[in-house]
C-alpha cells in the first residue's frame, strides 16, 4: 500500500454494517409484532418475499430512480408477492425503520477493524443509503463517533458511483483523492465511483465475484476486513 495514505473512506451496507443480517432480524420483530397477518407463513417464505422485492426496488434505485416512497413500493410488492393486503405497508414501513438503526449488525471484523484504523487514519463514510437509519447503524455498532465525516447521498444531492461524492468527501477531510483509500463492496458503486474521483480503492469482495471491467480494476481486493491493516503497511 502507498505510505502517503492519511484517510480511509468506507461505505456502509454490507461493508460495516450487515444490512442482510439486520433485516432478517426486523423481518422476525414484524411477523411477531403483526401474528394476525403473518401467523400462518414461514419465516423462510417471509424473508424470501422481502429479499426479493428488495432487490428489485434496490435496482431500480440503482438506476436513478427517487429515494421517494421506495419502502412503499418495496413494502407493497412484498406483500403482493405473498398475497397479502397491501393496506399493511405503512406499518412494516414503521417497525422497520424503528428497528433497523438499532439492530447491532456489523459486517464481521468492521468494528474491530475501524478501532484499529482510528488515531492512525482519519476516517468517514460515504453512502447511498437513507438518513433516517444510516446514522443509527452507525452509532449502534459503536462506530460512528470514530468517523469524522458521514456523507449521505439524499443529504448531498449526489449518489454513488458520481466522482463528485467521494470527493465531496474527500474535501471534508481536507485531504486530496490521492492520499485518500475507499473500501466498499459494490464494484459498481464504489470501486468505479472512487476510481474515477482519483481515489486508492479496495474491494471487499467475500463472495469472491469476479472484476466486472478489465478497464476499472480495484488496487486491492479483501475478502476479510481484517486483512486491510496488512495492506496499510
Amino acid at each position: 500500500m502507498k505510505t502517503d495514505i492519511k484517510a480511509i473512506l468506507f461505505d456502509i451496507d454490507d461493508t460495516l454494517f450487515d444490512r442482510k443480517l439486520a433485516q432478517t432480524k426486523v423481518l422476525r420483530i414484524i411477523m411477531h409484532s403483526l401474528p394476525e397477518i403473518f401467523g400462518t407463513l414461514n419465516n423462510n417464505q417471509v424473508l424470501n418475499a422481502f429479499m426479493q422485492s428488495d432487490r428489485l426496488v434496490l435496482k431500480e434505485f440503482d438506476a436513478g430512480i427517487s429515494s421517494e416512497g421506495l419502502r412503499d413500493r418495496r413494502n407493497r410488492l412484498f406483500l403482493n408477492i405473498l398475497g397479502l393486503p397491501e393496506n399493511i405497508a405503512d406499518r412494516i414501513s414503521e417497525i422497520y425503520v424503528r428497528e433497523l438503526p438499532v439492530c447491532d449488525a456489523p459486517v464481521a471484523g468492521a468494528v474491530q477493524l475501524i478501532g484499529e484504523l482510528s488515531g492512525k487514519y482519519e476516517l468517514g463514510a460515504v453512502s447511498n443509503g437513507l438518513p433516517d437509519v444510516q446514522y443509527g447503524k452507525l452509532k449502534t455498532i459503536g462506530v460512528r463517533n470514530m468517523l469524522s465525516c458521514i456523507v449521505l447521498s439524499e443529504e448531498v444531492g449526489m449518489r454513488k458511483p458520481d466522482p463528485k461524492i467521494f470527493l465531496h468527501a474527500v474535501r471534508l477531510l481536507g485531504r486530496q483523492p490521492d492520499e485518500c483509500l475507499f473500501v466498499g463492496d459494490s464494484y459498481t458503486s464504489d470501486m468505479i465511483g472512487a476510481k474515477k474521483a482519483g481515489m486508492f480503492t479496495c474491494w471487499f469482495n467475500p463472495a469472491k465475484s469476479s472484476i466486472q471491467s478489465e478497464d476499472i480494476k480495484p488496487d486491492f481486493v479483501v475478502n476479510n476486513l481484517l486483512d486491510i491493516p496488512v495492506l496499510l503497511k
